[in-house]
This record gives C-alpha cells, structure tokens and sequence, in this order.
C-alpha cells in the first residue's frame, strides 16, 4: 500500500510554521517537522491539508500552490508519497495538538539547522526553500 503525506508550509511574515513531534510518537519523535499527515480515503489532497493543519495546530489556512511531491520508502508506513504546499495562515495563534510538544516560527536558516536534514534536502532540491514569500 502506498500512503500519501500531505504536508503545509505555513508562512507567515517570512517565517515557516515547525512542530516538535512528541517523544512517544512512533515516527520521529521529538523531531521538527512541516504540520500535515495521512491523506484520508474520502477526501480530497486540499481538504486533507487544511483538516491535518486544524488537528494540529488549531490554524485556518488559506492554500497558496503546490511546492513540489516526492517519494520515499519507510521502515514504518512504507512507501509513502509526500505533497508539500505553501499556505497562508488566517490567524497566527497555534495551539498545538498531542502529537506535538512544542511549535516555532522560524526564518528559512533556522529551519535550515532545526528540521530533520531529509526534509530540508527534499525542499532544497525542489527550490521550496528560495520561494519569494521567505526571501
């Protein structure tokens, strides 16, 4: 089976929106990630990156445009095929969900240090990073 992440790149005043995973979470805990998740049986990609963001981190977000889509393979959920898209929040007020310990707003070098360093690769490779609304 073949699972697809929906991922959102929150940006708001030139700063990406991270999570923290929680530490008993079974994939990558206590990392920093992009808030999103598993794309549900009946519902559309977009619809599924706006309910994972609200789950999350209590945001209404306005979608921008697709980043980019790549593939990987997982020792946990196996293939995967992961859609990253930029979106704007309506409010900035977070409030994070149990499948997070913490949030940060940070500019692009920051992100750059903090992220797990296949997620900056990914973006690095697809120029997600040198968009106009971070620089």
């Amino acid at each position: 089976m073949i699972r697809v992440i929906m991922k959102a790149m929150v940006v708001n005043d030139k700063k990406i929106l991270i999570l923290k995973r929680h530490p008993k979470q079974k994939v990558a805990p206590g990392k920093w990630e992009m808030t999103g998740g598993k794309l549900e049986i009946d519902e559309s990609l977009e619809e599924c990156l706006i309910r994972e963001v609200k789950e999350e981190t209590n945001l209404d977000i306005e979608i921008d445009r697709i980043l980019y889509a790549t593939d990987h393979n997982t020792e946990i959920l196996g293939k995967v095929v992961i859609i990253v898209y930029l979106c704007n929040p309506k409010t900035t007020s977070v409030k994070i969900s149990h499948e997070h310990s913490d949030y940060k707003w940070v500019k692009v070098e920051d992100f750059k240090k903090i992220v797990f360093k296949e997620i900056v690769e990914d973006l690095d490779k697809y120029g997600a990073l040198n968009i106009k609304e971070l620089n």
